[in-house]
């Protein structure tokens, strides 16, 4: 009687497990399943990469094109081409087999945006201004795999004449004052450094475009610089888009300026010993005059 009871228990529990285990290969096939559909799909974007510059450079006022490849060919349905400034995306520009080229304000007239190949596209930027520095995102819609992306950021670059400004101060040393506009800031040196009577003053200002004024003065030493062997100096700029060295000339002026003082001295003596030889002069002859009206007026006239 005990055994015809536990019978059944034993199959309720036979039950109960192979429930139980049912379950357990349910999540596993499930997990399994995930897994390598993730894994494929892993594939599938790691064979859709894109090639690119992660920074590019322009010259102001030029032009500069921006390009962005698939490392393999594929089903390309379009290419959107997006400016991010300020964190927010904005297409500017789209390609297509079907539509062509698409470009949106405000570069309607100032992108070109092309494709080489299904899986290589290109934008041309005209006439770069500040308002170009940003990143750019390149968007390959690819089917049936999605989107995919690339990110390039622009750098734009400029610098400026130099100016050179010679001035004289009162303790007869030449002032020279020199200055560039560039971004980034220009690096500016003069020679010979031997002439200076102190270090340099320098003075940066940033302006409103991102551009910095650099600005130097330096206190040269006609004396020192004549001593040395020079006649002019030398100003060296040093900047990413160039690197230039100015002479400038001393004039005949400048070259004398630690002479003057001689000169100005023996030109005030010579004008002294003028004045007190006139005066000399006049006053012999003054006493000449005097001795001689004197001499006669002491004679007696004769009587007949």
């Amino acid at each position: 009687m005990l055994c015809f009871v536990l019978f059944p228990v034993d199959i309720f529990l036979q039950h109960i497990y192979l429930l139980i285990l049912s379950l357990v290969c349910f999540e596993l096939f499930t997990a399994i399943n995930k897994f390598l559909t993730f894994a494929m799909s892993s594939q599938a974007d790691s064979s859709h990469r894109i090639k690119h510059k992660n920074n590019e450079t322009a010259v102001l006022g030029g032009n500069v094109t921006i390009f962005c490849n698939l490392t393999t060919v594929a089903d390309v349905v379009q290419i959107t081409w997006q400016k991010i400034q300020d964190s927010l995306p904005q297409n500017i520009a789209t390609y297509s087999s079907k539509n062509g080229e698409k470009i949106l304000p405000p570069y309607t007239d100032r992108l070109r945006c092309k494709s080489i190949e299904p899986s290589s596209s290109f934008i041309t930027i005209l006439e770069v201004t500040f308002e170009d520095e940003a990143c750019y995102k390149c968007l390959f819609n690819v089917f049936p795999h999605g989107s995919r992306g690339g990110q390039i950021c622009l750098n734009i670059l400029t610098v400026s004449a130099l100016r050179t400004e010679l001035q004289l101060n009162p303790e007869g040393f030449l002032n020279v004052l020199y200055s560039a506009v560039g971004k980034p800031a220009p690096q500016i040196a003069l020679f010979p450094s031997q002439a200076l009577v102190k270090p340099p003053e320098e003075q940066l200002v940033l302006n409103a475009n991102g551009t910095v004024t650099v600005t130097k003065t330096c206190i040269v030493s006609l004396e020192t610089l004549r001593s040395l062997g020079f006649q002019h100096l030398i100003v060296h700029l040093d900047h990413p888009l160039k690197k230039e060295e100015i002479i400038v000339p001393l004039s005949v002026g400048q070259e004398c300026t630690c002479c003057l003082p001689v000169v100005g001295g023996f030109i005030t003596l010579l004008c002294i010993s003028f004045i007190g030889v006139i005066i000399f002069c006049i006053v012999q002859k003054r006493k000449k005059k005097r001795s001689k009206n004197k001499g006669e007026s002491t004679q007696v006239p004769l009587r007949s």
